[in-house]
């Protein structure tokens, strides 16, 4: 029997130097015949060895994950410690610097004016540079900010200072939008949700931090010199951290695994080659259920920054020499907060969930609001403080909700582009929403600030509910899975016919041969077709 072209039925293969003469001829057992899965050409030994060992080829994990999580999480950390710090002892701070109360607020409100025009560049920037740059950048501006920060702690450099805010703030523009990207591209699709969780949990512990520390530190005196002791102490130390944070990202933060983590990054890598930046957002905009999402989202985190942003004040117009309390109910309120996003990624994990849940969590947000606004009149702290644990569970757990339900919408798009836009929606609702609430609580009381924010939570909701579950990067891992399991079929199925037919034919190889005939067929449409 004469060979085929490509050796099938035992042709020798063509020399290869690189076997130093070792010309042996191509075994011809099914075991060597080509066959191609997920588009990967490989021999057949080479599958069962992979599958035996539990590896695909293609697509994979890695231990590190953890790590790159863990140094996105500090990183992101120290930057929300550095927005709350002036907010949560504005009252200190406005004395110090013998400014107005506005532009104490502006502390805060920077982070959110900064974020809006800088957020396409920074997406763009992270879809084309990647995560290491990102993180380097976002570290090192986070770390200026501090030092500028230490060195404005003096009465007379309010500007100084204000501008040390203000290169923190642009740290922030990086930081957002990398939780879901950060998951995306390193973990898993059963850890995906859980992982973007992980990230945002990360922002929220320096929040907690922030709200705490500060008070302990920076405290009310009438001699700016004992003041300004306590402001460089704190200046101090978080210039230290982000220095020390900067050093390790450097030192250990990656690009990428070697192989994507799951089917779904794979497949979402291969559609967007050759895909320009303004055709994503051009795709974003004109997605209608993302749209919705994106207003959704906005009031609602926009609501959660001004209430972060105003605790001060809202508490100690109800409640005067508190300023103690104020951060523990703003701690309740975070670390609350964080065991919301936990749960809520771990949920959406187990169930894939996503429309359902966004209801839910919205609404249960409304009524903490709602709540919040009746326990402030009760002249009780501890009610305030078990109400805010109730509504910053719902509302903070609706951070990662937010970043997987978009990135289920806009799949294939760059989970840094459609969470980038969604943090801009809810820095241009929290500018507004600060600064009106404040104006409210200055002239008319805390009462009716918190009923524009709970009026603002009710049409949230109804908005949040128009949201239709159009799942696609579900379906996408759905679709590879199901190919996977054909092929599988198809695979056993010959495997069944050519041990029928070795023995009646003669040639142990010729059922291998149609199998991988009907493979092949199957990988590569016909031209004629196309």
């Amino acid at each position: 029997m004469e060979p085929t072209p490509n050796g099938l039925y035992g042709a020798p293969p063509p020399e290869n130097p690189s076997t130093n003469g070792d010309y042996r001829p191509r075994p011809t057992t099914p075991d060597n015949i080509t066959v191609v899965k997920s588009g990967v050409v490989q021999t057949k030994d080479e599958m069962a060895r992979r599958e035996e060992n539990s590896w695909d080829p293609v697509v994979r994990v890695y231990n590190r994950r953890w790590v790159m999580l863990l140094l996105f999480c500090l990183v992101s950390m120290s930057n929300a410690f550095q927005w709350i710090q002036y907010s949560v002892v504005s009252n200190v701070v406005k004395d110090f610097y013998d400014v107005s109360q506005m532009a104490v607020d502006w502390f805060s409100m920077v982070y959110m004016l900064t974020y809006i025009p800088l957020i396409l560049p920074g997406t763009w920037l992270l879809d084309h540079s990647g995560l290491r740059l990102i993180g380097v950048l976002a570290a090192s501006l986070n770390c200026a900010g501090a030092w500028l920060k230490y060195t404005g702690a003096r009465p007379d450099l309010f500007p100084v200072a204000m501008g040390g805010q203000a290169v923190a703030a642009v740290a922030q523009v990086f930081i957002l939008g990398m939780p879901a990207h950060v998951a995306a591209t390193w973990f898993g699709a059963e850890q995906v949700s859980t992982a973007c969780a992980i990230g945002v949990f990360g922002n929220q512990f320096g929040v907690a931090i922030g709200f705490v520390i500060p008070p302990l530190i920076v405290k009310p005196h009438e001699d700016d010199e004992v003041v300004e002791k306590g402001m460089k102490t704190m200046f101090l130390i978080t210039a230290l951290v982000t220095t020390f944070l900067l050093i390790l990202i450097l030192l250990f933060y990656k690009e990428r695994p070697p192989r994507p983590p799951s089917r779904a990054q794979l497949e979402g890598q291969r559609e967007k080659e050759g895909k320009s930046f303004l055709d994503s957002i051009w795709a974003l905009t004109t997605n209608f259920n993302f749209v919705l999402l994106l207003i959704s989202y906005g009031i609602n985190v926009g609501s959660y920054y001004a209430i972060g942003t105003l605790l001060n004040q809202i508490v100690l117009s109800e409640y005067p020499d508190a300023e103690v309390e104020v951060g523990i109910i703003g701690l309740t309120l975070v670390l609350s907060g964080i065991m919301g996003s936990v749960v809520t990624g771990l949920w959406l994990d187990k169930t894939r969930i996503y429309r359902g849940t966004c209801i839910t969590v919205y609404i249960l947000s409304l009524t903490g609001m709602a709540l919040f606004t009746g326990s402030m009149s009760l002249n009780q702290l501890w009610i305030v403080g078990a109400v805010a644990a109730f509504l910053g569970f719902f509302m903070t757990g609706y951070l990662p909700l937010g970043f997987e339900f978009a990135a289920e919408l806009t799949y294939p798009e760059s989970e840094g582009t459609s969470s980038g836009l969604l943090n801009a929606s809810a820095q241009a609702f929290g500018i507004p929403f600060t600064i009106l609430v404040g104006m409210v609580i200055s002239n008319q009381g805390a009462l009716y600030g918190n009923l524009i924010l709970t009026g603002s939570l009710f049409i949230g909701s109804i908005i949040t509910a128009c949201i239709k579950a159009d799942l696609r990067r579900q379906r996408a891992e759905r679709n590879e899975r199901k190919h996977e399991a054909e092929y599988d079929k198809l695979n056993n199925d010959g495997s069944e016919t050519g041990g029928e037919n070795s023995g009646s034919s003669g040639h142990p190889n010729e059922s291998c041969v149609e199998l991988d005939v009907k493979v092949l067929q199957r990988q590569i449409p016909n031209e004629e077709d196309e």
